[in-house]
């Protein structure tokens, strides 16, 4: 498949330029077999025939040893890596149609050739030696004037070039062992290279650095042989830095400083549109570089352990402007970022044979696509990260100017495989949005996410794929196999300010939902405080007229909802159900019930329904304490039929004995007039209960709607008023 043997080494996009020198680092400290020590210039003889096996050559003027200082020097050493990549994955293909792996029927084939180079006017070794293909330097040294090229072609399609001038290249306390060239395994072309990427991480340096590094770049697209230049732009990078790195761990890895400078294509003008950005000191601690590769390694075994992949990182004054058309721009800055625990668990996944079926024309089921996605991201988790001093500008166009809005923090934690533990903004300021709105907000989160266990939502996957009117059809099943177990959101002082409606204000929301029969909740908490919103905003013109009636021009609530099913006991639980409008009153109420059958949730829709016939009524209440809706009400519909009062009040209390006397309950019709009456008359607070001695089974009650009379002994209404 290659014109020449291929190492992980391949060309990478000018804003990868840490990878860039990564990848030199990696082709300069690989060596030949050798089975007894040598130094001077036969160890790097060894070196120098190790790197021909891998595809990189290595010319230069002239190679001197100074046996006192054990240093080697090597004169305008030139590092040449190039070959062709053949048969890469069609842009356009057609899939046989035949189960699992499809056949790729390819447009036309597609290579792509590579070549990278870096030279130095001189290349300082000490302390070399070699000994059974093991290798160790006490410091590797390249002089001030090191210059990189690369350069990548798909013949028809385009072509990149990326230059560069490197100072202060230095490596201390190196030690590294030469990895294998893979044999030639048809089937397994890119499998066959992780032994070869495991050997080649498993480097070991006191100290690597590169003082300052400057970048040029440029890509073409080629179009029926015409160019086109897509991107150019120039990046710069002082203090690169990694240290105390051991068989792979990297003790740490640091940036100083970080700008960039480039233009791309617009391709709705045919203009180039300019981005810049600058970030300061980066550092990461405790890397595990070959944890990635055993992610994709089918024989290191699934054990569910945890390794981590960075310990913590830290970043400072990231500044970014990003061109828009017609002359406006984006600007964001960050101040300060910073993240910990990056941890990898082994999944089972099925990646790189999937990536072994691309190279071999050969296209993967989607039902093992789509699963091997979901493995690989399963396999990650971070513990906290979190950026603080956000800043964002936008254009609103010339007539309105620019508006920008700050951000204290944003921050996620416990991200993993079984779920989300929070992700948070706090401290947002928007003071100067159009036509002179305005938003803010103290912090808003949502969290407490258990994702859906992967088992079950792997067959659904695989049922949908072989099915795809099914999740029509069946929809809660779909909903069981994929929606998360629990969630939850809180938000606190919102305040959002259009002049044209007015202020909307959120004292403090919150949500907690879970469920353990799945999709239906079991559990359920919602409590709003301090909403402020203008009646005049409100877009139902009845509910608008009837609230302004009644002399409101904001509304003013608070709200509560406390739900729960426990399954061990079968008792179903509404604590409370509250709504309290300020200037109207405050609506309360509860219930209980027994013996709720699990069904009932499981299947709501089917026969759920007749399941819940078993469950039992053990208690119920109702209350409202008026704090003006009353007067309010009985004044505004009094006065739009144009009669008085009272007269209005005795007819409430009339409509109110005759609903209750069809019943054929003289006792109970009784309490309620009494009770309405005195409500009318004094309106503080209606109660309504039901408290039976003993719990009720649900199909009694239903029973007794053939004789409603008895239903109120039944239950022990009772109805009582102030």
């Amino acid at each position: 498949m290659f014109s020449q043997p291929l190492s992980s080494s391949r060309p990478k996009p000018p804003i990868a330029s840490v990878r860039v020198l990564a990848l030199f680092s990696a082709l300069t400290l690989v060596c030949g077999t050798a089975f007894a020590q040598d130094k001077g210039t036969t160890a790097f003889d060894a070196y120098v025939n190790g790197l021909d096996k891998l595809g990189v050559t290595l010319e230069s003027d002239a190679v001197t040893y100074d046996e006192d200082s054990d240093t080697l020097t090597i004169t305008d050493p030139i590092f040449t890596f190039s070959g062709t990549i053949r048969d890469l994955p069609p842009h356009e293909a057609e899939a046989t149609e035949t189960d699992g792996p499809k056949d790729i029927a390819p447009s036309k084939p597609r290579s792509l050739a590579f070549a990278i180079s870096m030279s130095s006017g001189l290349l300082a070794i000490t302390g070399l030696t070699h000994e059974n293909g093991d290798f160790e330097t006490g410091s590797w040294i390249h002089s001030d004037d090191t210059k990189l090229l690369m350069t990548g072609s798909v013949e028809n399609e385009g072509r990149l070039k990326i230059e560069g001038r490197l100072a202060g290249i230095s490596a201390t306390g190196y030690s590294f062992t030469l990895p294998e060239i893979p044999a030639e395994d048809p089937d397994h072309p890119a499998s066959r290279w992780l032994p070869f990427l495991q050997a080649l991480f498993l480097t070991s340096y006191e100290e690597i650095r590169v003082d300052s590094t400057g970048l040029t770049f440029e890509g073409h697209a080629n179009e029926d042989g015409k160019e086109t230049l897509v991107f150019s732009g120039t990046s710069e990078m002082d203090g690169y830095r990694m240290a105390d790195a051991e068989e792979g761990w990297i003790g740490e890895y640091s940036i100083d400083l970080v700008t960039q400078d480039l233009r791309t294509l617009d391709p709705a003008t045919g203009g180039m549109l300019r981005q810049t950005t600058r970030q300061g000191k980066t550092v990461y601690r405790d890397i595990d570089v070959a944890a990635i590769v055993d992610l994709f390694d089918p024989d290191v075994p699934v054990t569910g352990e945890e390794q981590t992949l960075i310990g913590s990182g830290s970043m400072v004054d990231y500044e970014s402007t990003q061109d828009l058309p017609d002359g406006l721009a984006i600007k964001t800055s960050v101040e300060r970022g910073s993240i910990r625990d990056i941890t990898v668990v082994k999944q089972e996944n099925t990646l790189i044979s999937m990536l072994d079926q691309l190279l071999n024309s050969k296209a993967p089921a989607p039902e093992e696509l789509i699963s091997g996605v979901f493995q690989f991201y399963r396999s990650f988790a971070v513990a906290d990260a979190r950026i603080s001093g956000i800043a964002v500008g936008l254009p609103a166009g010339p007539s309105v100017g620019d508006i920008g809005f700050t951000i204290n923090e944003m921050a996620m934690t416990d991200i993993g495989s079984e779920g989300i533990g929070e992700m948070l903004i706090v401290g947002l300021d928007a003071p100067e949005l159009p036509q002179g709105s305005s938003v803010t907000l103290d912090w808003a989160a949502i969290g407490d996410i258990e994702f859906a266990e992967y088992s079950p939502m792997r067959a659904m996957i695989a049922t949908l794929m072989a099915d795809p009117e099914y999740g029509e059809n069946n929809p809660l099943e779909v909903a069981r196999a994929f929606l998360p177990r629990s969630f939850g959101y809180e938000v606190q002082g919102l305040d959002v300010n259009v002049p044209e409606i007015g202020r909307t204000q959120i004292g403090k929301a919150e949500l907690t939902v879970s469920s353990t029969v799945p999709p239906v909740p079991t559990s359920l908490y919602v409590k709003n405080d301090g909403i402020r919103i203008p009646v005049s905003a409100i877009e139902d013109e009845d509910a608008k007229a009837l609230l302004q009636a009644l002399g409101l021009e904001t509304l003013d609530w608070s709200d509560e909802t406390r739900f729960y099913w426990d399954e061990a006991t079968l008792e179903l639980r509404l604590e409370r159900l509250m709504l309290d409008i300020k200037g109207l009153g405050m609506a309360e109420a509860s219930a209980r019930f027994a013996n709720v059958p699990k069904a009932l949730f499981e299947d709501p829709q089917g026969q759920g329904q007749m399941a819940a016939i078993v469950a039992q009524f053990v208690d119920a209440s109702v209350v409202f304490k008026d704090a003006g809706l009353t007067a309010k009400g009985l004044s505004h519909v009094a006065g739009q039929q144009g009669i008085p009062e009272n007269v209005f009040r005795e007819a409430l209390v009339s409509q109110a004995t005759m609903a209750t006397a069809a019943i054929g309950n003289e006792v109970f019709t009784q309490m309620v007039s009494e009770a309405a009456s005195a409500f009318l008359e004094d309106p503080k607070e209606l109660r309504v209960s039901l408290k039976p001695e003993n719990p009720v089974p649900m199909a009694q009650i239903l029973g007794s709607l053939a004789t409603p009379q008895v239903l109120p002994d039944l239950l022990n209404v009772n109805v009582e008023a102030n």
